[in-house]
């Protein structure tokens, strides 16, 4: 029998790696945080931030290579999103100019995408 993956999760939450840039320098921070099922885009969003010690407008994530902008995702659960454990997240520390790599391109709603090798 299949269970739900509300009920298989740690107690602490899941585990999520986000790798954080910070500028040009390299390598990127990797900061894992515990977030549950229940909770949101916005809550690794501040954990991250918290655990960067930056305030949590200085954090931006990607997943699947597109921005997860503020307005739209924070309220997103990690179920919602299927996020589960051990699922990796990119993200920039936008306390000092971003150096994206891989490069991006703004879309025609403001946000970010990656580029992908055959642009």
């Amino acid at each position: 029998m299949h269970s739900s993956p509300l009920k298989t999760a740690n107690a602490a939450g899941n585990q999520i790696f986000v790798s954080l840039r910070k500028g040009a320098e390299h390598p990127p921070e990797v900061i894992e945080t515990r977030i549950r099922y229940e909770q949101t885009i916005g809550d690794i969003r501040s954990s991250v931030a918290k655990k960067a010690g930056i305030e949590v407008d200085q954090v931006q994530l990607f997943h699947h290579g597109k921005e997860m902008k503020r307005d739209v995702y924070d309220g997103k659960t990690l179920l919602e999103m299927d996020l589960h454990t051990g699922f990796s997240l990119m993200g920039y520390n936008l306390s000092v100019e971003p150096v994206y790599w891989p490069p991006v391109v703004q879309e025609k709603d403001g946000s970010l995408r990656v580029l992908t090798s055959t642009e």
